[in-house]
C-alpha cells in the first residue's frame, strides 16, 4: 500500500512539474504577444502623426496662396509678362548722337530713345545744318547682339548736293552694325537713292540710354 501511494505521489509530482513548465511557456507567449500588440499602435500612431503634420503643412501653404491672391481660384502669374515688365522697368531712356557724313561728323544731331516692350526702344531724332540738309530717323530700335542693332521705321536723308536735292527715304527693317572697336553703329543699307555708288553713312553713337 505504501509502495502504491509512493508511486502515485511520484506520478503526480512529475505531472505537476510538467504542468508548471507548460504554464511558464504559456505565460512567456502571452507576454511576447502583449509586447508586439503594444508596439504596433505606437508605430501606427507615429506614422499617422507624420502624415498629419505633412497634410497640415500643405494646407497652410494653400491658405497662404489663397490669402495672397484673395480668391479661391488661384491664377498662376504670367511669368513671361512679369519678366517683360521687370526688364522694361530696369531699362532707361536717353539721348544718342547721330550723324551723316554729308552734314558733319563734328556737329552731330541727337536722337531720343525711350524703352518699349520686347526690348525695343522708340527712337526719334535729327541732324541739320544751315543749308537745309537734314537727317531724320523715326521708329523703334533694339539690340540684337554686342555689334548689331535692329531698326524698324523710317530714315530720311535730304542733302542738297545728292539726288537732285530730293529726300531719300528708307522704310521698314534696317540693320545697324558696329565694326571692330568703333563706338558707333552704321546703317548697312548705305546706297543713296541717287545710286551711282553714292553712299550715305548714317551712324548712331553710344549714348545715355541702356540700349
Amino acid at each position: 500500500m505504501q509502495i502504491i501511494s509512493l508511486f502515485i505521489g511520484m506520478f503526480f509530482d512529475r505531472h505537476r512539474k510538467f504542468n508548471l513548465m507548460k504554464l511558464k511557456l504559456l505565460f512567456s507567449l502571452i507576454f511576447i504577444s502583449a509586447l508586439i500588440s503594444c508596439n504596433q499602435p505606437a508605430n501606427n500612431n507615429s506614422s499617422n502623426s507624420g502624415e498629419n503634420i505633412a497634410l497640415q503643412k500643405e494646407n497652410d501653404s494653400l491658405k497662404n496662396v489663397l490669402s495672397q491672391y484673395g480668391k479661391k481660384d488661384v491664377e498662376i502669374p504670367k511669368t513671361k509678362l512679369a519678366v517683360e515688365k521687370a526688364t522694361k522697368s530696369n531699362r532707361r531712356g536717353g539721348k544718342h548722337p547721330i550723324t551723316i557724313q554729308w552734314i558733319s561728323w563734328d556737329k552731330p544731331g541727337e536722337a531720343a530713345l525711350e524703352p518699349l516692350d520686347d526690348n525695343w526702344y522708340s527712337i526719334s531724332g535729327s541732324q541739320k545744318n544751315k543749308y537745309g540738309d537734314e537727317l531724320k530717323i523715326e521708329g523703334k530700335i533694339r539690340r540684337l547682339s554686342e555689334k548689331k542693332l535692329e531698326f524698324e521705321g523710317e530714315i530720311i536723308t535730304k542733302i542738297s548736293a545728292n539726288n537732285n536735292g530730293e529726300p531719300c527715304i528708307k522704310n521698314g527693317k534696317q540693320l545697324f552694325y558696329g565694326k571692330g572697336n568703333r563706338k558707333y553703329f552704321r546703317l548697312q543699307n548705305m546706297i543713296n537713292c541717287q545710286e551711282n555708288m553714292l553712299l550715305d553713312y548714317v551712324d548712331i553713337y553710344a549714348g545715355t540710354s541702356s540700349l
